[in-house]
């Protein structure tokens, strides 16, 4: 006892253990009180065990310092020389790597608007250097607040970005009912598990409805997040949830539709799984045809004269490319090809099921608003399309929930016939990757090797009335029914657009300065028809020098459908806060039809001869309130007269473009996911007026929107009469909206600065 004793007196006294015990102990406060105040200061989980291993690294060296400077410098000196060196080391090392390395490379990320490029980067920063950079100012440029929706408590929700970079590792999020979590803007793909239920696969985009904090009201609300018990879900199939949504294939435009819930195959159908029907005797089987109009050319064919159209190589009953009755050597787990319609719906009545309705299958294949939260422009890059052969099944993109290669591979049989021929969707592997979003007629006796299926299984018999009917659409009009106006055409059609001078007497509602960017104003004018007067918003920057410049919104489709309140009206909704933190105001009227001013919803999308007789006179309104928002512009003192520009966005693209043909006063228009379309006035009255339009433009569009194929952009551009010089037509990897942020504010801001006066 004796000895311990003395050994402990002789610690006690020796510099080395008092420098290291002091050391232990700050490093121990330390670490504490980080841990303490990491949630106020941001400190995430990677930074706390970072910051445990700097000390713990130091503690050798300090050992080291401590026993080589014992004889002449005390504890104290010895360990603030230490900390001083330690914290002036991490702290100069970690300036200089994070303004000259990290910072930079995250500026690029942005550029590009790589979000998940720049999470990483941010959670470098985080696990490292958090108190070299605004933190809070990073994250919302790069991260929004998700919530999810699930139904059944305690399921485990894991994440990781959706990319075609790299693989991710999945990172814990929450269990059920989760709290809101921030992530990376962009496309995510989530797991969701539980004992005993069918692990789920959701692909959808942040911000997105589903997510919760989508900017845009759809007007109607998503349903839970469905959990579904494994012995309830058939061998290969997965759940798809009932409840509303849009179909993202081109021409269906922005309907909503709402199905119940359903299973459909996750895979198509492969060589191994057709074997089977071919093994049992399905051809011969009378049961899995009954009830089918066998047609070819016109002519109706018997169940036997079918059948014997539908045989392989060597003239036994199977696929086209088969031979002797079986598939090729190793390409069991292909989808199985060269199939007609009339065998595809055999095999899925073999099976217990049907084809999908071409509704079902949209409904599986995109998430329910793909038009406002696209993962198409990733999913299409990860999916088989413009190659030479098929791949094997579930060896490409997943999709939105959980199928694969419902984009490319091959194309998919579809239950609805179309002018008597049957329908394909998804695309194959040899066509562009737009015909993901295609329909595609196809007699039902073809054997392609392009076209394969797979098969669903209703739990609700009646979503079969009206989806399982056959697909009718008017067919195209010819090039040469759509006319450009001649000189004396356009002098009288001018005469009903024609707009004078009206002095105006403003109300003033309010002037609101509460926002930190910008002042908002709203006003009243009349608008000389109607006795009606009309709404106009501005937002103008808090920090202003000279006069104004005016940009005036045309906004979208929402705001003839579910408009917010006037007064919720926000720049942020559509991304446009950075015009006014370009020195611009932001303008933005209540046109007839839109936000206060609805008085019914069909006028702004005209189905019925009548509706638009309405319309028509809805293009003569929006040019009058045109014409009245310069007027009242150029009245100001704080509004430069001279430079005025027209933001289109989608249905301000689309449609409202008409008043372009009238209003000069603009200084250069820029058009966000715009182009021609032939459904509307004056188009579908066979009048052509692109050509009349002779304002500078410039077009931003998406590569992978649905609703505006790239068709579209690409005949506007061509058609109308502004000089080459004037008119710009830009393509991004994207869907129909968002477009990518930061190249888009490049663009638009370059595009004003062109055509500005100052």
């Amino acid at each position: 006892m004796i000895e311990i004793d003395s050994l402990f007196n002789k610690l006690k006294q020796s510099t080395l253990f008092k420098a290291v015990a002091a050391y232990a102990v700050f490093s121990f406060i330390v670490v504490q009180v980080a841990s303490l105040v990491s949630d106020i200061f941001g400190f995430n989980q990677e930074f706390m065990q970072n910051l445990i291993w700097i000390f713990v690294i130091g503690f050798p060296f300090l050992a080291l310092a401590a026993w080589a400077a014992s004889s002449k410098f005390s504890t104290f000196k010895i360990l603030g020389i230490f900390l001083f060196v330690l914290v002036t080391g991490y702290g100069s090392g970690s300036y200089i790597w994070v303004n000259n390395f990290v910072l930079p490379e995250l500026k690029k990320e942005l550029e590009k608007d790589d979000y998940v490029g720049a999470w990483d980067k941010v959670n470098q920063l985080n696990s490292f250097a958090p108190f070299f950079y605004n933190s809070n100012s990073l994250d919302q440029e790069i991260s929004s607040a998700i919530s999810l929706n699930i139904a059944e408590p305690g399921v485990t929700v894991s994440w990781q970005p959706y990319t075609t970079e790299k693989d991710y590792e999945w990172r814990y999020l929450g269990t059920s009912p989760l709290s809101p979590s921030r992530l990376p803007l962009g496309v995510l793909k989530l797991k969701l598990e539980k004992e005993g239920y069918k692990t789920k696969f959701i692909v959808d985009r942040n911000p997105s409805f589903i997510f919760e904090n989508h900017p845009i009201d759809l007007g109607w609300a998503l349903s839970p997040v469905q959990m579904y018990p494994k012995s309830e879900i058939p061998e290969g199939m997965i759940p798809i949830d009932g409840g509303r949504f849009i179909p993202a294939l081109i021409g269906e435009g922005v309907t909503e539709y709402h199905l119940s819930t359903y299973y459909i195959d996750q895979y198509e159908v492969t060589n191994k799984k057709f074997q089977e029907f071919v093994d049992a005797k399905g051809y011969e089987i009378f049961q899995n045809w009954t009830d089918m109009e066998f047609i070819l050319k016109g002519e109706s064919l018997s169940w036997e004269e079918a059948r014997d159209l539908m045989i392989d190589t060597t003239g036994n009953y199977g696929p086209a490319n088969w031979e002797l009755g079986s598939f090729r050597d190793g390409e069991g787990d292909y989808p199985v090809t060269g199939i007609s319609w009339y065998e595809a719906q055999a095999y899925a009545r073999f099976k217990g099921n049907i084809l999908p309705p071409m509704y079902h299958w949209a409904k599986a294949a995109f998430p329910p608003t793909e038009i406002g939260a696209p993962i198409s422009p990733v999913l299409l890059k990860k999916s088989n399309f413009s190659n030479q052969s098929v791949k094997k099944v579930g060896t490409n993109g997943i999709g939105a929930h959980g199928t694969y290669d419902m984009a490319g591979n091959v194309r998919e049989w579809s239950w609805n016939i179309f002018g008597g021929r049957g329908l394909t969707l998804g695309g194959a592997f040899s066509d562009p990757a737009y015909s993901a979003s295609s329909a595609t007629p196809s007699p039902r006796f073809v054997r392609s090797e392009l076209i394969g299926f797979r098969t669903i299984r209703l739990l609700n018999p009646r979503d079969m009335n009206p989806f399982g009917d056959p697909i009718n659409r008017a067919p195209p009009k010819p090039q040469e029914f759509y006319k450009p106006f001649t000189d004396d055409q356009f002098r009288i059609y001018s005469k009903n657009f024609e707009v004078g001078y009206m002095e105006q007497i403003p109300k003033i509602i309010y002037v609101d300065e509460s926002h930190p960017t910008w002042i908002k104003e709203r006003i009243k004018i009349k608008v000389g028809y109607d006795n009606e007067e009309m709404d106009i918003l501005i937002f103008k920057p808090k920090k202003s020098f000279n006069k104004l410049e005016s940009v005036i919104i045309y906004p979208g489709a929402n705001y003839y459908r579910t408009p917010p309140d006037i007064d919720d009206v926000n720049p942020g909704e559509y991304g446009l806060d950075f015009i006014i933190k370009s020195g611009r105001a932001l303008v933005w009227p209540a046109y007839k039809g839109s936000m206060n001013r609805i008085t019914d919803l069909n006028i702004s999308f005209p189905s019925t001869q009548d509706q638009f007789r309405l319309f028509r006179q809805l293009l003569t309104a929006w040019t009058v309130d045109t014409s009245r928002t310069i007027d009242y512009l150029q009245s100001r003192e704080d509004m430069d007269p001279d430079n005025l520009f027209y933001v289109g966005m989608s249905y301000g693209s689309l449609f409202t473009t008409h008043v372009l043909l009238f209003e000069k006063r603009f200084n250069a228009a820029i058009l966000y996911v715009g182009g021609a379309l032939s459904s509307i006035p004056p188009m579908s009255d066979g009048i052509n007026h692109y050509p009349r339009i002779t304002s500078p433009i410039l077009m931003l569009n998406g590569e992978q929107d649905y609703l505006v194929p790239p068709s579209a952009p690409r005949a506007m551009y061509s058609l109308i009469g502004t000089p080459e010089d004037d008119k710009r037509l830009v393509f991004y990897d994207s869907g129909h909206w968002p477009l990518p942020r930061n190249q888009m504010i490049k663009e638009t801001l370059a595009w004003m600065d062109k055509y500005s006066t100052n």
